[in-house]
């Protein structure tokens, strides 16, 4: 019986992250599931989605009549998580890539930190 391979977010030599920790082992233990024989479904699970977003405003009256100024600053992706997208891993089920690009990550679920600032004046 083949062991499962250790999954997760994984820094290679060539500058590429993989959801492999060795992509040529990992390899190993793929197979085509040919006519009559059972296969695994949904082999690769992710680390799932995690947002946390922030706002900060403040409103000031002005003395004119019905005037008002608002400040308001917004910032979505607080931490900066950095998740990758499993589901644009490079096949793990196509065995003829290279072994050394096996189950490489080529785009993330989540978007870096962004903030930004408004500034409004209501008469």
């Amino acid at each position: 019986m083949i062991s499962r391979p250790v999954t997760g977010a994984f820094p290679q030599p060539n500058g590429s992250v993989s959801v492999f920790a060795d992509p040529v082992a990992a390899r190993s233990g793929f197979d085509y599931t040919y006519p009559g024989q059972s296969g695994t479904r949904n082999a690769l699970r992710g680390p799932g989605f995690a947002s946390w977003d922030m706002s900060l405003s403040k409103r000031w009256k002005l003395p004119f009549e019905g005037h008002s100024l608002q400040f308001r600053g917004e910032v979505f992706n607080v931490p900066n998580l950095k998740r990758f997208n499993v589901q644009s891993v490079s096949n793990p089920y196509t065995l003829q890539q290279l072994p050394s690009a096996f189950g490489d990550y080529t785009s993330l679920l989540t978007q870096p930190r962004v903030m930004q600032f408004a500034l409004r004046y209501e008469f």
